[in-house]
């Protein structure tokens, strides 16, 4: 059985049916209620922290290996999608990180060098003038390009995950919660919140940002941040050209964590940030993301909001995903918002080592799950710190 439907757990299922397994998947909601569906369509997948600080925590190796798997999980991923014709609107865009302050570009010189050094993955780096063929600011001091990231369409990708897990013989209950979980001799009990159960020999959680209090083991360790998005009224083409004259994918290297592109029918557009660390009303995060958009851009003042969302990032408190098992239950989560190719890749991974196959080989299974003692409650309270000081903090 596989908690989750997002793209780790349908992706889990296609590696576990692949092998012959007879394989459920469960979810509390509806399958891709959550960040699988509502999110970006940002498609990339280089490290989100430094060479360097992932050195530090678990040793040189270690970190040769993340930076070496990258390109392969980007690939991996990729391939999915292009052999099994999903139609999800991919786009080999480009993805260009901006830099916010002059120490932040000096770090992306720094991560660049080691992304080139240490895997295959191709990154440019562009100084503050080349950056106006692809944004009409003068806010940034500079930027590094990833050439093979791409764009896509989140939901239209969950989507032909879900059909593809059902063609190749996966079964799937929405609306079905996991309340427990038992062990009996060599099987799991899984009661359920209709008040059934199911018995199972393996179970894989990948519940991911929206793991629920009735799992407090991965909840202490993977904490959901939600990442706001709001979508403008139809702009025309010369408009949205001079504020975005590329196609290119758009991030910030500030606290906000804005990200931003075109929609695909280059008629919007997207605008996503991290307006809270916390859950708050639509109407207040869709004003403050606007707010983030006028600095940006102060012509896109008068313009209207016609859509906003939100969804939920897993965050681990070393910024790294983990793959393994905790007493015999196996899980993939943590992908701290670089999920559209790590979820997938590391759900295939997931669901092989489950079925005890070598290709479930992976990086991601030597980091871990790190406990935070200020995570040591059923909910986690410590964000509502966080979210004041990433307050103060977004100035940089």
């Amino acid at each position: 059985m596989i908690i989750g439907g997002g793209y780790t757990g349908l992706c889990a299922a296609l590696a576990t049916s692949e092998i012959g397994a007879h394989t459920l998947i469960i979810d509390k909601y509806n399958l891709g209620n959550g960040a699988s569906t509502r999110n970006g369509g940002m498609f990339g997948a280089h490290p989100r922290v430094s060479w360097d600080k992932i050195r530090d925590t678990f040793g040189e190796s270690v970190a040769d290996k993340i930076f070496e798997e990258a390109p392969a999980a980007l690939t991996f991923s990729k391939d999915i999608i292009q052999k099994n014709q999903i139609k999800c609107d991919f786009n080999n865009s480009g993805r260009i990180q901006l830099a916010w302050t002059k120490n932040h570009f000096r770090l992306q010189q720094k991560m660049a060098k080691n992304i080139t050094r240490k895997s295959d993955a191709r990154v440019d780096i562009l100084e503050k003038k080349e950056l106006a063929a692809h944004i009409s600011t003068e806010k940034y001091f500079g930027g590094i390009h990833f050439p093979e990231h791409y764009s896509l369409n989140p939901k239209k990708f969950h989507d032909g995950l879900i059909n593809l897990a059902l063609s190749k013989g996966a079964r799937i209950s929405a609306n079905t919660e996991a309340k427990r979980i038992d062990r009996n001799n060599k099987k799991w009990i899984v009661f359920l919140g209709n008040g059934r159960s199911v018995i199972t020999s393996k179970i894989i959680m990948a519940t991911n940002g929206y793991t629920g209090t009735n799992f407090p083991w991965f909840l202490r360790r993977v904490f959901p941040i939600p990442s706001y998005m709001i979508v403008t009224e139809k702009l025309s083409e010369h408009f949205i050209s001079s504020l975005i004259p590329s196609d290119k994918m758009l991030v910030e290297t500030r606290s906000k964590h804005s990200y931003f592109r075109k929609s695909p029918d280059n008629k919007r557009i997207i605008f996503g940030g991290r307006a809270s660390m916390l859950n708050i009303p639509n109407e207040k995060a869709i004003c403050r993301l606007k707010r983030t958009m006028i600095e940006i851009w102060p012509e896109v003042r008068e313009i209207n909001i016609d859509y906003s969302w939100s969804g939920n990032t897993g965050f681990t408190f070393n910024q790294l995903p983990h793959v393994g098992q905790i007493n015999g239950i196996y899980y993939a989560m943590g992908f701290c918002g670089s999920g559209t190719v790590l979820a997938p890749y590391l759900g295939y991974k997931i669901g092989y080592q489950a079925m005890d196959n070598k290709r479930g080989a992976t990086a991601y299974s030597l980091t871990n799950l790190k406990f935070n003692p200020v995570n040591f409650l059923n909910k986690p309270y410590f964000l509502n710190i966080l979210d004041i000081w990433s307050r103060l903090k977004f100035w940089e």
